[in-house]
Protein backbone atom coordinates (compact mmCIF):
# COMPACT_ATOMS: atom_id res chain seq x y z
CA UNK A 1 0.00 0.00 0.00
CA UNK A 2 1.18 3.37 -1.09
CA UNK A 3 1.01 6.68 0.76
CA UNK A 4 0.52 9.77 -0.93
CA UNK A 5 3.85 11.91 0.20
CA UNK A 6 3.44 14.41 2.69
CA UNK A 7 6.15 16.40 3.94
CA UNK A 8 5.76 15.67 7.48
CA UNK A 9 5.91 11.63 6.95
CA UNK A 10 6.57 9.79 10.05
CA UNK A 11 7.74 5.67 10.69
CA UNK A 12 6.60 3.78 13.89
CA UNK A 13 8.36 0.36 13.98
CA UNK A 14 7.02 -1.59 16.41
CA UNK A 15 8.96 -4.56 18.31
CA UNK A 16 6.38 -7.75 19.26
CA UNK A 17 7.69 -10.06 21.65
CA UNK A 18 6.86 -8.05 25.04
CA UNK A 19 5.55 -4.54 23.03
CA UNK A 20 2.71 -5.68 21.21
CA UNK A 21 1.93 -9.25 22.84
CA UNK A 22 2.95 -12.29 24.82
CA UNK A 23 2.91 -15.67 24.00
CA UNK A 24 3.90 -17.44 27.36
CA UNK A 25 7.29 -18.67 26.27
CA UNK A 26 5.72 -20.23 23.18
CA UNK A 27 8.36 -18.76 21.08
CA UNK A 28 11.01 -20.08 23.53
CA UNK A 29 9.54 -23.87 23.53
CA UNK A 30 9.11 -23.97 19.96
CA UNK A 31 13.17 -22.56 19.48
CA UNK A 32 13.87 -25.61 22.43
CA UNK A 33 12.06 -28.42 20.22
CA UNK A 34 13.61 -27.04 16.90
CA UNK A 35 17.20 -26.83 18.54
CA UNK A 36 16.60 -30.78 19.24
CA UNK A 37 15.16 -31.94 16.05
CA UNK A 38 17.62 -29.91 14.15
CA UNK A 39 20.77 -30.09 16.20
CA UNK A 40 20.11 -32.90 18.98
CA UNK A 41 20.66 -30.24 21.38
CA UNK A 42 19.04 -30.84 24.50
CA UNK A 43 17.45 -27.82 26.48
CA UNK A 44 19.53 -26.00 23.56
CA UNK A 45 18.02 -22.27 25.60
CA UNK A 46 19.19 -22.97 29.11
CA UNK A 47 20.89 -19.76 30.76
CA UNK A 48 19.77 -18.53 27.56
CA UNK A 49 17.83 -14.91 27.94
CA UNK A 50 16.03 -14.15 24.50
CA UNK A 51 14.75 -10.39 25.43
CA UNK A 52 15.58 -8.40 22.14
CA UNK A 53 17.94 -10.75 20.43
CA UNK A 54 17.51 -11.53 16.66
CA UNK A 55 16.38 -15.41 16.17
CA UNK A 56 19.82 -16.38 14.28
CA UNK A 57 21.73 -14.85 17.25
CA UNK A 58 19.83 -16.83 19.49
CA UNK A 59 20.46 -20.16 17.58
CA UNK A 60 24.04 -19.18 17.36
CA UNK A 61 24.29 -18.31 20.90
CA UNK A 62 22.91 -22.17 21.82
CA UNK A 63 24.96 -23.49 19.40
CA UNK A 64 27.80 -21.67 21.15
CA UNK A 65 27.42 -22.89 24.17
CA UNK A 66 27.95 -26.43 23.50
CA UNK A 67 30.66 -26.38 21.49
CA UNK A 68 28.85 -26.59 18.22
CA UNK A 69 28.96 -23.29 16.46
CA UNK A 70 30.59 -25.18 13.33
CA UNK A 71 27.40 -26.95 12.89
CA UNK A 72 25.68 -23.20 12.16
CA UNK A 73 25.55 -22.65 8.24
CA UNK A 74 22.66 -21.03 5.88
CA UNK A 75 21.32 -24.68 5.06
CA UNK A 76 21.17 -26.37 9.09
CA UNK A 77 19.31 -22.80 9.57
CA UNK A 78 16.80 -22.79 7.08
CA UNK A 79 16.24 -26.35 8.31
CA UNK A 80 16.43 -25.32 11.79
CA UNK A 81 13.54 -22.87 10.76
CA UNK A 82 11.93 -25.29 8.61
CA UNK A 83 11.36 -27.32 11.67
CA UNK A 84 10.43 -24.27 14.08
CA UNK A 85 7.45 -22.36 12.43
CA UNK A 86 5.35 -25.54 12.67
CA UNK A 87 6.00 -26.18 16.32
CA UNK A 88 5.49 -22.08 16.94
CA UNK A 89 2.60 -22.39 15.29
CA UNK A 90 0.94 -25.03 17.58
CA UNK A 91 2.43 -23.44 20.80
CA UNK A 92 0.67 -20.46 20.03
CA UNK A 93 -2.37 -22.26 19.04
CA UNK A 94 -2.52 -23.90 22.23
CA UNK A 95 -1.17 -21.12 24.57
CA UNK A 96 -3.48 -20.35 27.33
CA UNK A 97 -2.26 -17.09 28.18
CA UNK A 98 -1.67 -15.45 24.72
CA UNK A 99 -2.37 -12.08 25.21
CA UNK A 100 -2.44 -8.45 23.12
CA UNK A 101 -0.62 -5.77 25.94
CA UNK A 102 -2.65 -3.41 27.11
CA UNK A 103 -3.76 -0.44 24.60
CA UNK A 104 -2.37 -1.87 21.45
CA UNK A 105 -5.48 -2.92 19.06
CA UNK A 106 -6.96 0.68 20.34
CA UNK A 107 -3.34 2.54 19.60
CA UNK A 108 -2.53 1.02 16.11
CA UNK A 109 -6.40 1.36 15.04
CA UNK A 110 -5.54 5.15 15.56
CA UNK A 111 -2.40 5.60 14.23
CA UNK A 112 -3.50 3.75 11.19
CA UNK A 113 -5.98 6.07 10.45
CA UNK A 114 -3.02 8.53 10.72
CA UNK A 115 -2.13 10.30 6.79
CA UNK A 116 1.39 11.11 8.08
CA UNK A 117 1.96 7.61 9.76
CA UNK A 118 3.53 4.84 8.26
CA UNK A 119 3.33 1.39 10.89
CA UNK A 120 6.44 -1.19 10.49
CA UNK A 121 7.85 -4.14 12.13
CA UNK A 122 11.22 -4.06 13.33
CA UNK A 123 11.49 -7.60 15.60
CA UNK A 124 13.97 -10.13 16.07
CA UNK A 125 11.70 -12.81 14.82
CA UNK A 126 12.32 -14.37 10.98
CA UNK A 127 9.30 -13.13 9.35
CA UNK A 128 7.24 -15.89 9.17
CA UNK A 129 7.59 -16.33 13.16
CA UNK A 130 6.25 -12.77 13.71
CA UNK A 131 3.57 -13.22 10.93
CA UNK A 132 2.59 -16.02 12.88
CA UNK A 133 2.70 -14.58 16.32
CA UNK A 134 0.44 -11.67 15.39
CA UNK A 135 -1.71 -13.45 13.14
CA UNK A 136 -3.79 -15.05 16.50
CA UNK A 137 -3.99 -11.56 17.72
CA UNK A 138 -5.64 -10.27 14.27
CA UNK A 139 -2.75 -7.78 14.24
CA UNK A 140 -1.33 -8.91 10.69
CA UNK A 141 -3.05 -6.21 8.67
CA UNK A 142 -1.99 -3.43 10.47
CA UNK A 143 1.68 -4.01 9.37
CA UNK A 144 2.54 -4.41 5.39
CA UNK A 145 6.45 -4.47 5.93
CA UNK A 146 9.29 -4.44 8.44
CA UNK A 147 12.53 -5.90 9.06
CA UNK A 148 13.14 -9.48 10.32
CA UNK A 149 15.82 -11.58 11.91
CA UNK A 150 15.40 -13.16 8.80
CA UNK A 151 16.95 -10.24 6.98
CA UNK A 152 19.58 -9.67 9.53
CA UNK A 153 20.66 -11.25 12.96
CA UNK A 154 22.39 -7.80 13.66
CA UNK A 155 18.85 -5.51 14.69
CA UNK A 156 20.76 -2.26 13.77
CA UNK A 157 20.53 -3.66 10.04
CA UNK A 158 17.08 -4.81 10.41
CA UNK A 159 15.94 -1.64 11.23
CA UNK A 160 17.58 0.10 8.49
CA UNK A 161 16.24 -2.74 6.31
CA UNK A 162 13.05 -1.59 7.74
CA UNK A 163 13.39 2.13 6.77
CA UNK A 164 14.37 1.34 3.76
CA UNK A 165 11.20 -1.10 2.31
CA UNK A 166 8.91 1.68 4.12
CA UNK A 167 10.44 4.39 2.03
CA UNK A 168 9.55 2.23 -1.27
CA UNK A 169 6.05 2.73 -0.04
CA UNK A 170 6.06 6.03 0.34
CA UNK A 171 4.93 7.94 -2.68
CA UNK A 172 7.11 9.52 -4.25
CA UNK A 173 10.15 7.93 -2.15
CA UNK A 174 11.21 10.65 0.16
CA UNK A 175 13.10 10.86 3.47
CA UNK A 176 11.02 10.55 6.86
CA UNK A 177 10.76 13.51 8.81
CA UNK A 178 10.98 10.61 12.18
CA UNK A 179 11.00 7.59 12.50
CA UNK A 180 10.51 5.50 15.92
CA UNK A 181 11.29 2.52 17.04
CA UNK A 182 8.92 1.61 20.13
CA UNK A 183 10.39 -1.75 22.12
CA UNK A 184 10.22 -3.11 25.57
CA UNK A 185 14.31 -4.02 25.73
CA UNK A 186 17.65 -1.99 26.15
CA UNK A 187 18.85 -3.78 23.10
CA UNK A 188 15.76 -1.88 20.67
CA UNK A 189 16.92 1.32 22.33
CA UNK A 190 20.45 0.74 21.76
CA UNK A 191 20.04 -0.62 18.17
CA UNK A 192 17.83 2.24 17.00
CA UNK A 193 19.94 4.52 18.23
CA UNK A 194 22.57 3.18 16.42
CA UNK A 195 20.26 3.03 13.33
CA UNK A 196 20.11 6.72 14.12
CA UNK A 197 15.79 6.67 14.70
CA UNK A 198 14.23 8.02 18.24
CA UNK A 199 12.93 5.71 20.43
CA UNK A 200 10.06 5.16 22.58
CA UNK A 201 10.46 2.21 25.23
CA UNK A 202 7.65 0.59 27.25
CA UNK A 203 7.86 -1.24 30.32
CA UNK A 204 5.58 -4.22 29.42
CA UNK A 205 8.26 -6.82 29.51
CA UNK A 206 10.46 -7.51 31.74
CA UNK A 207 12.50 -4.32 32.33
CA UNK A 208 11.02 -0.84 34.47
CA UNK A 209 10.57 2.33 33.55
CA UNK A 210 13.64 3.27 35.76
CA UNK A 211 15.63 0.71 34.13
CA UNK A 212 14.89 1.45 30.32
CA UNK A 213 15.87 5.00 30.93
CA UNK A 214 19.07 3.55 32.49
CA UNK A 215 19.62 3.70 28.32
CA UNK A 216 18.58 7.25 27.58
CA UNK A 217 15.58 6.60 25.10
CA UNK A 218 13.60 9.75 24.33
CA UNK A 219 10.93 8.21 25.72
CA UNK A 220 9.81 5.47 28.52
CA UNK A 221 6.64 4.87 29.31
CA UNK A 222 4.58 2.36 31.20
CA UNK A 223 2.94 0.57 28.81
CA UNK A 224 0.57 1.63 25.34
CA UNK A 225 -2.51 1.95 27.05
CA UNK A 226 -2.77 6.09 27.04
CA UNK A 227 -3.12 6.16 23.05
CA UNK A 228 -3.61 9.86 22.67
CA UNK A 229 -0.34 10.14 24.60
CA UNK A 230 1.28 7.87 22.65
CA UNK A 231 0.23 9.19 19.45
CA UNK A 232 1.09 12.65 20.14
CA UNK A 233 4.72 11.35 21.21
CA UNK A 234 4.94 9.60 17.79
CA UNK A 235 3.34 12.68 15.76
CA UNK A 236 5.75 15.36 17.28
CA UNK A 237 3.38 17.06 19.43
CA UNK A 238 5.30 16.25 22.87
CA UNK A 239 8.86 16.67 22.22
Amino acid sequence: IRKLYNALMRLVLFDIDGTLIMTDGAGKRAMSSALQKTYNLKDGLKNIRLDGKTDPQIVREALHQCGKESLLNNQSLHNFFDAYIPLLETEIKQSSTYQILPGVPELLDKLSTQDDIVLGLATGNIERGAQTKLHRGNLTSFFTLGGYGSDSGNRTELIRIAIKRALKDVAPPSEFIETFVVGDTPRDIIHAQRAGTRTLAVATGRYSVKSLLSYTPDFAIPNLSNTSKIVDILTGQII
